[in-house]
């Protein structure tokens, strides 16, 4: 079985295998310190075994006199590491405790509970039982009790799939929380209810890239699910400048099948290193998350067999052995009461790309009006955020400020430093 630590190698030099996963950072030192807190393998079955779940304090302490920021991780999302955590102190400043949650799916005495994943007799059905959603927003939970008590409040931070997980965690235990931040969240749920569709990739296109792919799969069908995987994966390599340019080289070496062209692509935009992940145990939270995301937006299939959208099919292709389950009635739905939001009374900041290939802008706006006191923030940016985290401190300026919430007076100079970026209609 491979290691958490051979796991994270794997994926520390590939840190942008997956959405909203972090650059490398260079190593800060001290580390954050490592504290393992006993948590049930199946919170609906809270007296059978349990498994240590690692959490990292930056600093090594809780400081009963500051807020108590939580960074929650999704299970593809690589930047919770005790090398690298101690970043955070610069993100937000001085007087805040850090803590880091990996999640689940990176402890490797429930991995190894659940086997390999490339077994013809992996169980997903309990890797799905294990590993979805309410299993790790439950983990975080207790992990509040541990080291904050019963009435301890946090702040909540989390990016594309640690957004998603924020939004689930704040509609079961979202009393708990006194702000939260949420970043390029994905939200397939408000997806199908709104009919919207994040993969505008097809749209994007002109008609004579469009012939070009399209006369590429019929003539080598067995390669679709490859040509999917380097134009999805292109997104996070190439910002909203270079993109099309970048995008329309790619299909058209697609379409002269030029190996060299394709071989290069796949090694830069990690296609290989991701297979290499895939065989690990790493497989078995991935494909759980990539359930969570891609099933509630396929039942719009009128896009099938008519255009090709690669976010959309590469989802679905590793999500492929739950949605079998799911066809089966096995499997639930995997979808969260969101009027439970509306009660809340926690400060909620949120912040999107326009041209996000992942999550739909108008779905932010959805889940920011489900908030009572609630902050949205539209850039002309994409999924990465490119060109605002380009933009030297900016980002950190607004995380600082958040910490302290919306009343305090630098939130609003954050705020207007971000208006050149700030997306009009």
């Amino acid at each position: 079985m491979f290691s958490r630590r051979r796991v994270i190698q794997v994926l520390a030099a590939s840190a942008a295998l997956f959405p909203a996963a972090a650059r490398s950072q260079p190593a800060v030192s001290p580390a954050a310190t490592i504290r393992s807190i006993a948590v049930p393998v199946d919170h609906d079955a809270p007296s059978g075994p349990t498994f240590p779940l690692e959490c990292l304090i930056v600093d090594g302490r809780i400081d009963p006199r500051w807020p108590t920021v939580f960074l929650i991780g999704d299970g593809q999302q690589f930047y919770i590491r005790a090398d690298t955590l101690s970043s955070f102190r610069q993100t937000f400043g001085a007087h805040v405790n850090i803590v880091g949650i990996a999640g689940r799916g990176f402890a490797t005495p429930l991995l190894d509970r659940l086997g390999d994943p490339a077994a013809a007799t992996a169980d997903w059905a309990r890797g799905w039982r294990w590993l979805q959603f309410r299993q790790w927003t439950a983990d975080i939970d207790r992990v509040r009790v541990e080291l904050l008590g019963l009435d301890g409040k946090i702040l909540l931070f989390g990016t594309s799939g640690g957004g998603y997980l924020l939004h689930t965690y704040m509609a079961d235990y979202g009393r708990h929380v006194r702000g939260a931040y949420s970043e390029v969240a994905v939200l397939p749920q408000l997806e199908a209810a709104l009919h919207l569709r994040h993969d505008k990739f097809w749209e994007e296109l002109d008609d004579a890239d469009r012939k070009t792919l399209w006369t590429a799969i019929r003539a080598h069908p067995d390669k679709r699910s490859f040509y999917a995987q380097i134009l999805q994966r292109q997104n996070y390599f190439v910002d909203l400048a270079g993109l099309a340019a970048a995008r329309g080289a790619l299909i058209a070496a697609i379409g002269r099948d030029d190996q060299a062209v394709l071989a290069k692509a796949s090694a830069d935009y990690q296609v290989d290193a991701l297979a290499q992940m895939m065989a690990s145990p790493a497989a078995w939270p991935i494909r759980v998350r990539e359930y969570e995301f891609v099933a509630p937006i396929l039942t719009d299939t009128r896009w099938k067999g008519t255009e090709f959208r690669p976010d959309v099919e590469v989802s679905e292709m590793w999500a492929r052995p739950l949605l079998d389950l799911q066809a089966q009635g096995r499997l639930p739905a995997p979808i969260f009461d969101l009027t439970k939001l509306n009660d809340l009374t926690a400060e909620m900041l949120i912040v999107c790309g326009r041209h996000d290939h992942i999550s739909d802008y108008r779905e932010q706006i959805a889940i920011a009006s489900r908030y009572r006191d609630s902050r949205l923030l539209i850039l002309d940016d994409d999924h990465i955020l490119h060109k605002w985290k380009a933009l030297k401190g900016a980002r950190d300026a607004l995380l600082q400020a958040w910490t302290r919430g919306f009343g305090d007076p630098a939130f609003p100079r954050a705020i207007e430093t971000i208006q050149p970026l700030v997306w009009h209609e």
